[in-house]
C-alpha cells in the first residue's frame, strides 16, 4: 500500500486525444502512457505536467519514500461533468491503493478545481503547478495561435462558442438575406450573443444535457415549445408594425396574434409532462390534466375579451364571465378531489 501518491490532474480530458484511458495506475502504465503522449501531445502544457508528475514520482521512490503514481483524467465536456468522472476515479484509486495523502500536479486554473475533490477523501501533502514558459517569436507565436485553433475545432466546450455562434450568426445573416430583412442583422446578432452568453454563463446547456438523459420526451417538448414563443413573438412583431388604431386595439390585436402560438407552447409542455406521468403511471397525470384543460378555457375566455376589445366593447360580457367562474369552480373542484384521493392512497399504502 503506498503510502504517498503523485496524482496528475487533466480535467478536460486531453489524455484521451492520445489514446489513454484514465485512471492511469502504476509507473508501467504511466510510462507508457507517456510515450503514447509524446507522439501526440508533446508540445502541450499537459505533457510537460505528466513529466513532471513522473519526475516527482522518481525522485520520491529514489530516496526511498513509498510512493506511488496515477493520472486522473475528467472530461472534454468539462464542468461538473468532468469533475464528476474525476471523483470517481478518485474513489477507485483509494480503493486500489488505500494512500494515506498525495501531492497534486496539474496545469490549468481549469485542473485546480478538481482539489477540492481530492481534499474531500485524501490529504494533500503537496501541490505543483505547472508553467510552461512560452516565447514570443514569431513562429512560435504561429505555433501557438495553431495549437489553440486546434483545440477550438476538436474540444467540444470550445467550439461550440468559438464556431457554433459565429456559424449562427452567419446563417441568419444568410437566410435574413434571402428574405430582404438584411436590415434587422443587428438586432439578430445581438440576440445570438446574448443567448450564448445566458447559455454559457447558467450552464444552461449541460442541464439540457441532463434533462434530455432524464427525459427525453420533456427535450423534445421544449424546443417545439421554445419554437412556438418564438414564432409568437416574431408574428406579433409583424402584426404590430402593420396595423394602426388606438392603443387597446393595437393591443389586443397583438395580443390575438401571439395568443394562440404562446397556448401551444405552454400545452406542448404540459402535455409531454402528463404523457410522462402517464408512462410511469402517476396519478400526477390527473393534475396535468387539469392544467391543461384551466389553459384551454382560459385560452377561449381570453380570445373573447380581446375579440371584443378589437371590436370596441369595453365591458366583460356577461357570458365571458360566467364561463370564467363556472369552470374555474370545476378545476378547484376537481383539483381537491384528486389531491384527497392522492393522499388517502398515499397513507393507506
Amino acid at each position: 500500500m503506498a503510502k504517498t501518491v503523485i496524482i496528475y490532474i487533466d480535467i478536460d480530458d486531453d489524455l484521451s486525444l492520445a489514446g489513454i484511458k484514465s485512471p492511469v495506475i502504476g509507473e508501467a502504465n504511466v510510462k507508457e502512457a507517456i510515450d503514447k503522449a509524446s507522439e501526440i501531445m508533446a508540445d502541450d502544457s499537459d505533457f510537460n505536467s505528466m513529466i513532471v508528475a513522473y519526475n516527482i514520482y522518481k525522485k520520491m521512490k529514489k530516496e526511498g519514500q513509498d510512493v506511488e503514481i496515477v493520472f486522473l483524467a475528467g472530461s472534454q465536456k468539462g464542468g461538473l461533468e468532468a469533475q464528476r468522472k474525476i471523483s470517481a476515479q478518485l474513489d477507485e484509486i483509494i480503493k486500489e491503493l488505500n494512500p494515506q495523502d498525495s501531492i497534486v500536479v496539474y496545469d490549468s486554473p481549469e485542473d485546480a478545481k478538481a482539489l477540492p475533490i481530492i481534499q474531500s477523501r485524501l490529504k494533500i501533502s503537496g501541490v505543483q503547478r505547472v508553467i510552461v514558459e512560452q516565447h514570443r517569436g514569431v513562429e512560435e507565436t504561429y505555433i501557438l495561435l495553431g495549437k489553440y485553433f486546434k483545440k477550438i475545432l476538436n474540444e467540444p466546450r470550445y467550439s461550440r462558442i468559438f464556431l457554433g455562434v459565429p456559424g449562427a450568426i452567419l446563417f441568419a445573416a444568410g437566410i435574413l438575406e434571402v428574405l430582404g430583412l438584411i436590415s434587422y442583422i443587428v438586432p439578430v446578432i445581438t440576440i445570438l450573443i446574448g443567448s450564448a452568453m445566458i447559455i454559457r454563463g447558467f450552464d444552461l446547456d449541460e442541464m439540457m444535457e441532463k434533462w434530455w438523459e432524464n427525459s427525453t420526451i420533456m427535450v423534445i417538448a421544449a424546443l417545439l415549445s421554445s419554437i412556438s414563443f418564438a414564432i409568437s413573438l416574431i408574428n406579433g412583431y409583424f402584426t404590430y408594425i402593420s396595423i394602426k388604431g388606438n392603443s387597446v386595439y393595437v393591443i389586443s390585436t397583438v395580443i390575438s396574434s401571439m395568443l394562440p402560438y404562446i397556448t401551444f407552447s405552454i400545452l406542448i409542455l404540459l402535455g409531454a409532462k402528463a404523457l410522462s406521468s402517464a408512462l410511469d403511471k402517476s396519478i400526477k397525470l390527473f393534475h396535468d390534466i387539469i392544467k391543461i384543460s384551466a389553459i384551454i378555457i382560459s385560452y377561449y375566455i381570453i380570445t373573447d375579451v380581446l375579440k371584443n376589445l378589437e371590436e370596441g366593447i369595453y365591458i366583460i360580457q356577461f357570458q365571458s364571465f360566467y364561463a370564467l367562474t363556472i369552470s374555474s369552480m370545476v378545476l378547484i373542484f376537481a383539483y381537491i378531489i384528486l389531491n384527497l384521493i392522492e393522499k388517502y392512497k398515499f397513507s393507506s399504502s
